[in-house]
């Protein structure tokens, strides 16, 4: 769908829809202008709305298809079709091309930045058709397809935009229980559990019955908590990865260095 004739701004809309008020918008504007970036990027950095629901009221308000890149079956040659210096400028991913129409969509978290839709038309040639997605899974989805990056581990659930149905888990290969225990201890940073084969004798079957069922709620416990450190230094890396793409850009902005330089050093061999 092409984007709205009329523009409407995205603080507009996130008032419109009653998720921020006039008061915060102003500091939002002001916070902007302070550091530079994005506005749906400041106003969840600030806390005053999740970048879901930012989502789902441009997906709504503008009419246009929304998609939640972290599990939407995408081509492998999704990265040829738009480049990347392009994606990390603008804060975009592809989704689809259509060659005989001459039009690509590509998922972008404001779709309300006409200036940025119609550069990305200038430089691929190309008509741009806008498809919502939240930033943080736009930067996923380039870290993922650009650079090889593998998805994030399972976690809590979480809002999406528009679910998709999801792809059924590959079976897991059973293998001896030992084995699992031990790398399970090693992950857990406990020392491996040693096991003796003529420890057991029958009169104790049912105390070890027992201690086996508390130490399979003490290994959910502890997967517990181990996928919780994950999801934390997912969190931090994410954030890390936000504070170097700004600095990036302030560098490349003030003329101390240039994208192409960027590029090549990122990708010349060590």
């Amino acid at each position: 769908m092409a984007p709205p004739g009329r523009r409407r701004r995205l603080g507009d809309l996130l008032i419109e829809a009653g998720l921020i008020s006039e008061t915060q918008l102003k500091a939002a504007l002001n916070e902007q202008r302070k550091w530079g970036g994005r506005l749906g990027r400041t106003v969840v950095e600030m806390g005053f709305v999740t970048e879901t629901a930012i989502g789902q009221v441009l997906a709504n308000q503008l009419e246009l298809p929304a998609i939640d890149l972290d599990t939407a079956p995408l081509p492998a040659e999704a990265p040829t079709w738009l480049r990347l210096d392009l994606c990390e400028r603008y804060g975009v991913f592809p989704v689809e091309l259509t060659p005989g129409a001459r039009a690509i969509s590509i998922a972008t978290s404001d779709p309300t930045n006409v200036e940025h839709l119609q550069a990305l038309e200038f430089a691929t040639n190309l008509k741009v058709l806008p498809t919502v997605a939240t930033a943080s899974a736009i930067e996923r989805a380039i870290r993922r397809y650009y650079f090889g990056e593998h998805a994030p581990p399972p976690s809590a659930p979480r809002e999406t935009l528009t679910p998709l149905p999801m792809m059924a888990p590959a079976p897991v290969p059973a293998g001896p229980q030992s084995n699992t225990s031990y790398e399970l201890d090693e992950l857990l940073g406990d020392p491996p559990r040693k096991t003796d084969e003529h420890a057991a004798i029958p009169s104790e079957r049912a105390t070890g019955a027992a201690t086996g069922d508390t130490l399979e709620v003490q290994l959910r416990g502890e997967i517990a908590v181990l996928r919780e450190k994950v999801d934390a230094l997912e969190e931090i890396n994410g954030s890390q990865v936000r504070a170097l793409r700004v600095l990036l850009e302030l560098l490349i902005e003030s003329g101390l260095v240039t994208r192409d330089e960027y590029l090549e050093k990122l990708h010349s061999p060590e």
